[in-house]
């Protein structure tokens, strides 16, 4: 039997697990570049929360980083969570990426970026799937569930404005937008985004990510105080 994209299920849920295997736990834990706690409002009611960590280096102690996120939904006694890791290379651009549901509907997805292309593998108990799509420096991965993965996008964001593309490997979407940071007088920096979302990412005084207004979506995150 075949999933979509001619691969048979035996190989990619195999193929699934060692990837999923290959993103365990660093080798080593060294200080945490960031680390932090957000809270997820949509309108004016608390949804979730999510706690995230970024630590120096990838898998096999190359150069980069990798970002570790936990999204509950509701914050207290959640009812679904979602556990997230992002790899990423010493220029800021994603190499891979593993997503997990855990509640009523588990799931697992794995993205991986080789010869710039970006293989993404979902599983889960009544679908397996696999697709290709093109990778590239200005790639970036995005959840409508899992919001420090906006910390990718402040990263790469620039005065003079930087063109990306957006990719949800879960349900395939795609979208392009231009982050261009800008400066406030006496006041933190921030970065507008506008295309295929608009909104705003707030930073602190130190340029740490400090939240992210969605406002067509009515969903605002904040960081809270440690």
């Amino acid at each position: 039997m075949t999933v979509p994209g001619g691969v048979n299920v035996r190989t990619f849920l195999f193929t699934a697990f060692v990837l999923a295997a290959r993103m365990g736990p660093l080798t080593a834990q060294a200080e945490p570049i960031d680390q932090g706690t957000l809270l997820i409002r949509v309108g004016d009611a608390e949804v979730g929360r999510e706690q995230f960590v970024i630590q120096p280096a990838r898998r096999g102690g190359l150069a980069g980083s990798t970002l570790r996120a936990t999204a509950a939904y509701p914050g207290f006694r959640p009812r679904v969570q979602f556990t997230t890791t992002l790899e990423r290379n010493a220029t800021q651009s994603l190499t891979a990426f593993q997503f997990e549901v855990a509640g009523g509907a588990p799931e697992r997805t794995v993205a991986e970026l080789v010869r710039d292309r970006l293989t993404v593998r979902i599983a889960a108990p009544e679908r397996e799937s696999a697709h290709e799509y093109p990778g590239g420096a200005d790639l970036v991965v995005l959840d409508d569930s899992v919001y420090s993965l906006w910390l990718a996008v402040a990263d790469l964001a620039t005065e003079e404005g930087a063109s990306l593309r957006l990719i949800a490997p879960r349900t395939g979407w795609r979208g392009h937008l231009v982050a261009t940071r800008t400066r406030i007088p006496d006041g933190p920096p921030s970065i507008s985004l506008t295309g295929d979302i608009d909104g705003r990412i707030l930073l602190d005084v130190n340029g740490r990510f400090a939240g992210l207004i969605l406002p067509s979506r009515r969903v605002e995150i904040l960081r809270l105080t440690e």
